[in-house]
């Protein structure tokens, strides 16, 4: 029995570990890609380019960034109206970790941060979801088979 929750445990890590740096991201801004604004991007249909963060440039500032894990959906707006970006996610060292920044005077109506290659497509988290399928799915496979 040990030995099962062991695997289920070992199984379970595997599926939370983000085991690289070099992340994939959607990289767009609605202003000038209308694909941008639609809720859900899938690569194989949408225009909406898809970056490696480890070649992107950080931002133009004097600050320090950490390097990048995870990806953003920033809903912004401004007199024009809102604007989707959605982009690699730049973290400034000593900052929290679940703080979106958009340059000029724009204010954040979301901000939507999360961790996996092309995370960014949507709003939901349905990864979190999978995952936690994954691990029950793995648990009661564990069950019947003893």
């Amino acid at each position: 029995m040990e030995k099962h929750i062991l695997v289920l445990c070992a199984i379970f890590a595997l599926c939370m570990v983000n085991n690289a740096n070099a992340i994939q991201c959607y990289k767009c801004k609605s202003t000038i890609d209308g694909g941008c604004t639609n809720e859900a991007l899938d690569s194989a249909t949408t225009s909406v380019k898809v970056v490696n963060c480890d070649d992107e440039p950080k931002p133009n500032t004097m600050e320090q960034y950490m390097p990048v894990t995870r990806c953003n959906k920033v809903v912004s707006s401004d007199k024009a109206g809102p604007i989707v970006s959605r982009d690699c996610h730049f973290q400034v060292v000593g900052t929290k970790p679940d703080v979106c920044a958009v340059s000029h005077n724009q204010q954040v109506d979301m901000c939507y941060i999360c961790s996996g290659d092309k995370c960014n497509s949507s709003s939901s988290a349905g990864r979190f979801v999978a995952l936690g399928l994954t691990a029950i799915l793995a648990f009661v496979s564990m069950q019947f088979a003893l």
